[in-house]
Formats: structure tokens, C-alpha cells, sequence
């Protein structure tokens, strides 16, 4: 019979019940450590930040006061003889500051005050001023990016931002790689014009296509052959029409690849689903031509009525002196 064993007196070692004890200990120890760890990191993160805010805050509001109350006192202490321009990359920074403090002015001027004479520049679209001491202030200004130009029949051609908002002159050469927007009525200054941005938003898909030299007239008397689209390289005015321009180039690259009466063609309207629409050259009166070089035996009807037809009219059959292609989409 074997007896149940017993601790000896003389044996040191922890039982399981102290060791299960001791690593209860070390847990909970370790818990406590991890809270703080988490509760410290949460400050940082959080906390020193929303009191920075608030203290930055708290700090305009008290200085507000206090320099109205010192321009009251003293205001030929707050005639801003120092501007620094900012951000400038066309402009000329010490022209605009020119521009923005005359020479002339002893009165007190304000950081919004410099900010509104700015932002009059037709090149810049967005100032923010802030003095940096009594009789200096420093502007932050962003300058308009030209990506198109509107140009309107009688009137100069303007430069586009990407957002469509027209802002200065598109005067000489430097600008004629840039997509033309036609329109009927000039479009009015810094404003953003729908029409213009999604001509911007059209050319770019173009160019995206890879075509060059892109023309786009966005507006016109029949509303059903607008947008219509003239690339370099074809003769043709492309109608393009609503919808999305991205199957449309692709059907009409497949069509200039695989189909010679596509280059020779006066018009290709691309405003059918798969399909596209040839409009050739009709010779005039007395055998002179329309625009290019005729077509002998064709219908002199459809040459002047062809651009005018809507999409209803055009749904389901073909008119005299046109062809219809149909294409797979590449």
C-alpha cells in the first residue's frame, strides 16, 4: 500500500497554489501597467493637441482686442510698410506686393484689406494674410492653373482652371497647345462656369484617348450635336454628344484603324450606342465644293441638314448621302 506523499519540512519550494497567487500578482500588475501606458498615449495624442487648440484659441480672442485697441492708440504704429508674397509661382512677389501696399497710403491697413487687393489680380484664386508684426504682414496666395481655353466667337480667349472657372486672357502663342473650349457668350471672371468644367472634364478624357489638338464646342443651336469634337489629324467634325465620352473614342480609334471613308468623311457622329454615322463631303452649286474635297454622286441635302438632326430622328434609319459603321469596342 503506497502512502500519500507529503511535504517535507525542509522543501523550499513554492506550492502551485503560491505559484497560481503569484501569477495572479503579475497579471494584475501588468494590467495596471497597460492602462496607464494606454491613458498616457491618449494624452498625447489627444489631449496636448486639443489644448494647444484651445489655447491658440483663447489666444486670438484676447489679441483681438488688445490690437484694435492699439491701432485705436496708435495707428501710425499698424501702417504696414512690409508685405512678404508667399506661395507665388508665375507672379512676380515683389510686383504683387507692389501692388497690394501704394506708396502713398499712411493709414492703418489690415491683413484682410491686403487679402482683398490680392485676390482682384485675375491670376491669383485664393489669398490668406496674417500680420506678423506691427507694420508687417506676410500673404499666402494660389495662383490659378491654366488646363483650358474658352473662347467665344468676337471675343478674347480666356484661360480655364481644372474647377472650370475662367480668370485672365489667353493672350499669344504660349497657350495654343491647350485643349479650346468654344462657347457662344464669354463666360464671366473667377466664377465657376458648369459648361467650362465639363469641357475640362471632356478634353481631358480626349487627351486621355490620345488625341492631340483637341477643339470642343460645348454649346450651339441644336443642343442634341453638342459636345462635338475636332482632333488633329481628322479632317472630320466628331459629335460626340451626352454620355460617356470613353466608348465613343474607343469606337471611333477602332473605326479610323480598320475604315479608310472614316478619314475622308466630313462628319462622324458618334452619338449612337456601337455604332457611328458618316456624313461625307457633298460638292456645291456648279460642281464647287462644300468645305473640302467631294464626293461626286452624292446627295447635296444631306451635307446641309446632317449636324441639325436629333438623336430621336437618327434612331432608325439613315438619311441620303450618309453611311452607318457599326465597331466592337476596342
Amino acid at each position: 500500500m503506497r502512502r500519500p506523499w507529503r511535504r517535507a519540512s525542509s522543501d523550499l519550494r513554492p506550492t502551485w497554489e503560491e505559484r497560481r497567487e503569484a501569477l495572479a500578482r503579475s497579471r494584475d500588475r501588468f494590467r495596471r501597467q497597460q492602462g496607464a501606458e494606454a491613458r498616457r498615449r491618449a494624452w498625447i495624442q489627444i489631449g496636448l493637441p486639443l489644448l494647444g487648440a484651445a489655447s491658440f484659441v483663447t489666444g486670438l480672442g484676447i489679441a483681438g482686442p488688445i490690437v484694435q485697441r492699439s491701432v485705436a492708440a496708435r495707428p501710425d504704429l499698424f501702417v504696414v510698410h512690409r508685405l512678404e508674397v508667399e506661395g507665388a509661382v508665375r507672379l512676380d512677389p515683389g510686383e504683387l506686393a507692389r501692388a497690394a501696399l501704394p506708396p502713398d497710403t499712411e493709414s492703418p491697413t489690415t491683413p484682410e484689406d491686403v487679402a482683398r487687393r490680392l485676390e482682384a489680380h485675375p491670376w491669383i484664386a485664393h489669398v490668406s494674410a496674417a500680420r506678423i508684426a506691427p507694420d508687417a504682414v506676410v500673404a499666402r496666395i494660389e495662383e490659378y492653373v491654366p488646363v483650358a481655353v474658352a473662347d467665344a466667337l468676337g471675343e478674347t480667349p480666356v484661360l480655364v482652371s481644372a474647377d472650370g472657372v475662367p480668370f485672365a486672357d489667353a493672350v499669344g502663342t504660349e497657350w495654343n497647345a491647350l485643349p479650346r473650349l468654344v462657347v457662344a457668350e464669354p463666360p464671366a471672371r473667377k466664377r465657376r462656369e458648369p459648361l467650362l468644367a465639363q469641357g475640362v472634364a471632356l478634353a481631358r478624357a480626349v487627351a486621355e484617348a490620345g488625341y492631340g489638338s483637341i477643339e470642343l464646342a460645348l454649346d450651339g443651336e441644336d443642343p442634341n450635336a453638342v459636345p462635338a469634337l475636332r482632333v488633329a489629324g481628322v479632317p472630320a467634325r466628331i459629335v460626340l454628344g451626352a454620355g460617356d465620352p470613353g466608348p465613343k473614342l474607343a469606337l471611333l480609334r477602332s473605326a479610323l484603324a480598320s475604315d479608310p471613308e472614316v478619314r475622308v468623311a466630313r462628319e462622324i457622329d458618334l452619338r449612337f450606342a456601337d455604332q457611328l454615322v458618316l456624313r461625307p463631303f457633298v460638292p456645291g452649286p456648279h460642281g464647287a465644293e462644300g468645305s473640302a474635297a467631294g464626293t461626286e454622286g452624292s446627295d447635296a441635302k444631306a451635307s446641309g441638314n446632317a449636324t441639325g438632326v436629333g438623336a430621336p430622328a437618327r434612331a432608325t434609319e439613315d438619311r441620303h448621302g450618309e453611311s452607318r459603321r457599326s465597331a466592337k469596342r476596342g
